[in-house]
């Protein structure tokens, strides 16, 4: 399987790599960004249909905030991907 076209520059792998997170959460790089589910990433899906300006780098790619982070700062497409996306 290919990797996501997105992930060489993408925020969350790079937020993920600086911090490093821990292993469950790489697990889903591995599973979305080099994976079988990178046609169901909520990022790759926000990116594509508005920007990568609106993704935040703290969003997972099953759309739910990192653990010990928070959905305040992100933007409306994002805290609400469900809908937009929809």
């Amino acid at each position: 399987m290919s990797e996501c076209v997105n992930l060489a520059a993408c925020p969350f792998v790079k937020y993920c790599n600086e911090h490093d997170a821990e292993t469950s959460v790489k697990g889903f790089i591995t599973m979305y960004c080099k994976g079988d589910r990178k046609d169901s990433c909520i990022r790759l899906k926000l990116c594509t249909q508005f920007s990568k300006a609106v993704v935040p780098k703290t969003m997972m790619p099953n759309g739910l905030p990192l653990p010990g982070t928070n959905k305040d700062d992100w933007s409306e497409e994002a805290k609400n991907y469900r809908r937009v996306l929809a």
